[in-house]
């Protein structure tokens, strides 16, 4: 009886099943991200915007600093279909369609290093490392778009090179998709460019056969043709190519933090990358070298670009990993798991895969599978006194609120700024709305460049003083996070009269945490 059933239950069989589910728990726990997103309020206005016009909104008709000029959106699309599943799914949609990208990615990246097999362990731990690289990029945004085309490149082209498949005919339709999804094509377009150049120019010194170079110069040419497949043609290519050089006064955008404590898993996942690279640096993976190179640059200039990192490191490094292992045990074959240690893996195996999923499923289950907005980072109250009380007018706001405030908002209150960037607003705008937000002085200069009628503005000490001043600016709410002005001007003088004769209600109740 005992000998069948250690028979039924061979521990290696369960240590590869069990390393199979560990990632899967983790992009559980790592993408369960339930807050909001600055941008998700405009994306999905935006998209709603489109689908009720039939046509792309080309001016924009949303702030006082811009308006009528051009808006060059490249998100259309993703937009688009985040406004159709919060309409016909919710909150709870928009959740799981996120959640199911990032586990559909973790698939396609198991099928990347089939053969040969990997080892359990060391897959398991390096896609780990992957998922909590890729996790900081996991929120509603269309830039899910671009980590799911970009691993589908990755995939095409890996089957082209390592298996003798063909289907590089599919990269020019996935990049008419993909350029009007999210302005991150150009990642999929440079990791092509950097694999053609690489076959070509070890083509040419004679380190390589160059077999197939012909044909993925075809598809490639095929491929960046296909991105001026896009509403704004060649416009929008000018435009990012342009936006890119310029700097971002944005988080996502700084460069990668070295020397602190953040984001180990990445730093941990780039060292061994590193290591891999050094020791396995042959002809045959020099494709994949190169483009482990090009997103390795591109995450330590900007953070949005880790996850592209992860993802394509992750296959290369599990390979190396496991061929690494692989020659040890060949030079001492006393150095393999006994079945004692398989039972300890499993049952690590299990304790994490449980933890994960315990603490991500319990995110969403607290949340009652809704998008949190958290009360203190948004005007919640703010913006529901002026809808309560009727305000209108130019709307000079942080940065960070813009497209919450167009939510709730527009088209009654035009604002100063938001998340469009530079799609949309001049860089003067850009660069005197992120100065300004420094100090006392920034704030004094902002305000008197653009004369709005209404201020929305956080609780900071220059406006403290504001409300001393009843001469230019009257004060008419304020909150925790908050405070709301209204200019005293002949245009606002039924606003304010009606303030100043008592007639604004105030909110009474806690503010929701709920989306939007």
């Amino acid at each position: 009886m005992i000998r069948c059933l250690k028979a039924k239950f061979r521990p290696l069989a369960w240590v590869e099943i069990w390393a199979k589910i560990l990632p899967l728990a983790a992009a559980v726990f790592f993408f369960s991200f339930v807050t909001a997103d600055p941008d998700l309020w405009g994306h999905i206005r935006f998209g709603e915007d489109l689908w009720q016009a039939g046509r792309l909104v080309r001016q924009d008709p949303y702030s006082f600093t811009a308006f009528g000029e051009p808006w060059i959106n490249h998100e259309w699309l993703a937009e688009l279909i985040f406004y159709g599943v919060y309409r016909h799914f919710g909150d709870a949609g928009l959740l799981f369609g996120k959640l199911g990208i990032g586990v559909f990615i973790i698939a396609l990246l198991t099928r990347l290093r089939r053969f040969p097999k990997p080892i359990p362990a060391v897959y398991a731990i390096v896609m780990m490392l992957a998922v909590s690289a890729m996790s900081p990029g996991f929120m509603i945004r269309p830039q899910l778009f671009s980590f799911l085309l970009f691993t589908l490149f990755l995939y095409v082209i890996h089957l082209y090179f390592e298996h003798g498949k063909n289907y590089l005919f599919l990269l020019p339709a996935m990049m008419i998709l993909w350029v009007n999804l999210h302005g991150g094509f150009l990642m999929g377009w440079a990791l092509l460019a950097v694999v053609v150049l690489w076959k070509t120019s070890a083509r040419m010194v004679g380190i390589d056969r160059g077999d197939g170079l012909k044909t993925i110069w075809i598809w490639f040419l095929c491929t960046s043709l296909a991105m001026l497949v896009n509403p704004y043609c060649h416009e929008l290519l000018t435009f990012l190519f342009r936006s890119l050089s310029a700097p971002r006064d944005i988080s996502e955008w700084a460069p990668l933090p070295l020397w602190d404590r953040s984001m180990l898993g990445l730093k941990f996942l780039m060292l061994l990358t590193a290591g891999c690279i050094i020791k396995y640096r042959s002809i045959h993976n020099g494709w994949e070298i190169a483009g482990i190179l090009l997103t390795l640059y591109a995450s330590l200039r900007h953070q949005r670009h880790m996850p592209f990192f992860g993802i394509i490191a992750a296959p290369y490094v599990t390979f190396c990993l496991s061929t690494f292992i692989r020659s040890l045990q060949t030079k001492f074959p006393k150095l393999v798991l006994t079945d004692t240690s398989r039972y300890i893996l499993i049952i690590f195996f299990c304790v994490q895969t449980g933890a994960l999923l315990y603490h991500g499923v319990s995110r969403y289950i607290d949340a009652g599978f809704r998008i949190l907005v958290d009360p203190d980072e948004y005007p919640v109250q703010a913006v529901a006194f002026m809808k309560r009380n009727g305000l209108k007018g130019d709307l000079l706001v942080p940065f960070e609120w813009g497209e919450y405030a167009i939510w709730h908002l527009a088209p009654g209150c035009r604002v100063s700024i938001d998340g469009r960037f530079r799609t949309v607003y001049p860089e003067t705008v850009i660069r005197d709305h992120f100065v300004g937000g420094h100090d006392g002085e920034g704030w004094r200069a902002l305000i008197t460049k653009y004369p709005a009628d209404i201020l929305l503005v956080r609780q900071v000490p220059f406006f403290q003083d504001l409300i001393k001043d009843q001469t230019e600016w009257t004060y008419v709410y304020s909150d925790r996070v908050g405070v709301v002005f209204i200019r005293n001007t002949v245009k606002n003088q039924t606003m304010l009269g009606r303030f100043k004769s008592g007639e604004y209600t105030y909110p009474t109740s806690a503010p929701s945490i709920y989306f939007p």
